[in-house]
């Protein structure tokens, strides 16, 4: 029988461990901030920076040096290490890996679906609907969401431009109008840095931008006038590869059967085009 992942509870000494917080000299609300880290890994893998410092009751700053002691250049990756210690691997004979990927995925989506906000998505699909073009980013896997979205969106009617390439980017970017187009940027992170170009870009000409992304305090938030929050993750092994695409996947399928069943005619219409033209 082929080896299976099972997820173990945090590791409260060996994170310690890992992290050497005896050898580093934390201030006292430092130390605080390292109390929390350890004791509600989770919340500090998906909450924000600045709902961390209000729990802990210390300034953002406060934070930002913590992890800038442990070597972390930014939250981001302390967040994923924070993570990779809390998903420490065990190996079973006992349990095949793919009772595991089921068990990720599950999680996933129902975690993903307890953040949707339906007044975001609502507001999302009116900017999509009354647009002449929704250009549609996505780098690496975020790539593969954005593609996915561009045959949906094609297959409700909707007009729609894939970019993965910064030449492409700045010949549609030159040609675009604020009032014809809306961009639906993917990013895990919310850092990617051709994404965020864009997403300037598109500031620069007054075109709406929906980002759907893990992190509400990320740079790509900050662009963003509708921000749609993912809540997966991405792991070594353990199933998790592509928990970040089921996320993203998840709330793209909300967001474009929401724009969908605005006019349900107009859709079967569209998608009997498409079917037609692929069958032939």
């Amino acid at each position: 029988m082929m080896n299976g992942v099972v997820s173990m509870p945090f590791d409260v000494k060996k994170f310690n461990s890992v992290l050497n917080p005896n050898k580093i000299a934390f201030s006292k609300s430092e130390a605080k901030v390292h109390d929390f880290v350890v004791s509600n890994p989770l919340q500090v893998v998906y909450e924000s920076l600045s709902s961390i410092a209000h729990k802990v009751n210390v300034g953002e700053a406060t934070i930002v040096r913590y992890f800038k002691k442990l070597g972390y250049s930014n939250f981001t990756n302390f967040r994923v290490a924070v993570y990779k210690n809390y998903e420490n691997l065990h190996v079973s004979n006992d349990i095949p890996f793919i009772d595991n990927i089921i068990s990720n995925m599950t999680e996933t989506i129902n975690n993903t679906k307890t953040i949707i906000d339906m007044n975001k998505i609502e507001e999302a699909s009116t900017y999509m609907l009354q647009a002449k073009y929704v250009l549609i980013a996505g780098m690496g896997i975020s790539h593969t969401s954005a593609l996915d979205m561009f045959t949906k969106c094609l297959r409700i009617g909707l007009p729609a431009v894939v970019i993965d390439d910064s030449h492409f980017n700045y010949m549609f970017m030159a040609v675009a109008k604020s009032s014809a187009t809306v961009a639906l940027l993917y990013s895990f992170s919310g850092e990617t840095a051709e994404i965020i170009n864009i997403a300037k870009r598109c500031k620069e000409k007054n075109i709406k931008i929906i980002a759907i992304s893990n992190y509400p305090n990320s740079t790509l938030h900050q662009y963003a006038d509708v921000f749609l929050q993912t809540k997966g993750f991405e792991n070594d092994i353990n199933g998790g590869f592509f928990s970040s695409k089921i996320s993203q996947l998840f709330v793209s399928d909300v967001l474009i059967t929401n724009c969908a069943l605005k006019d349900e005619k107009k859709t079967h219409m569209y998608n009997q085009l498409v079917t037609n033209s692929v069958i032939k």
